[in-house]
């Protein structure tokens, strides 16, 4: 694997790689893919950001169907901001993520990194703890008349006051016109504030749904991939497991 810097030419390759990456790892619409595209990949955009002298922009060169081509990217601040990181899905399992930020910070020195990542990340926080990066704080991104949440990692310990309840936490809650009973004893960590299970009748032998601390609503949406999100206030929890693939 060979890791360097970005040039123009590669402008084509690596808007490719952006667009599989977002269509096979966040959940957005197509409209809202293609309008982060065209607004950050179109060789327009990538032309003037690889012109820049300010940051790092690497490009990682491994083996995809026995060729040896552009696989992988990271946009990086000359502060140590990462501000895209994507690899061919075609090309993850071979440590493409890894040997990235790897380089990033034998560039970078001592100075901590920082991550910003999109809500809509299936691989969520666990990706990033897996280089020791902790969730410190919210963001918000525009792209095109388009507002994405982001929630920033950086080195050092989590700020735990992401995980307090902003609501007080009742005993029981009013769901489907029945009063259930929540397990306050453990709290589900979400974005701005836990979520709560709730349960179906006091003998707590059938889970209902999830109680959201941040708004009070038990409005909230469970996926297959273990993701939670409050439809009133738009807190969520992301999977505690991550395709390790990806790295």
């Amino acid at each position: 694997m060979d890791i360097r810097e970005a040039t123009p030419s590669d402008s084509e390759r690596i808007e490719r790689i952006a667009e599989s990456s977002f269509n096979s790892s966040f959940a957005l619409s197509p409209e809202e893919i293609a309008t982060i595209i065209e607004q950050a990949f179109s060789s327009e955009a990538l032309e003037d950001r690889l012109s820049e002298s300010d940051g790092w922009f690497l490009a990682a060169e491994a083996e995809v169907d026995d060729e040896t081509i552009l696989s992988g990217f990271l946009d990086g601040t000359a502060d140590g901001r990462i501000r895209w990181l994507h690899v061919d899905p075609e090309a993850r399992g071979q440590g493409i993520a890894t040997a990235l930020i790897e380089r990033l910070r034998s560039e970078h020195g001592d100075r901590p990194l920082t991550w910003e990542v999109l809500d809509a990340a299936v691989e969520g926080g666990g990706f990033c703890e897996q280089f020791g990066l902790a969730e410190q704080g919210r963001d918000s991104l525009e792209v095109g008349g388009h507002e994405f949440g982001l929630t920033v990692y950086a080195e050092g310990d989590r700020n735990e006051e992401l995980n307090e309840p902003a609501v007080p936490v009742p005993e029981t809650v009013d769901a489907d016109g029945e009063d259930r009973p929540l397990d306050r004893e453990e709290p589900i960590p979400g974005r701005e504030a836990p979520f709560f299970r709730t349960f179906v009748t006091e003998d707590r032998e059938s889970a209902h749904g999830y109680f959201c601390s941040q708004c009070g609503s038990t409005d909230v949406t469970a996926d297959g991939l273990d993701r939670l999100e409050c439809g009133d206030c738009g807190n969520v929890h992301l999977a505690d497991e991550w395709d390790g693939g990806y790295l």
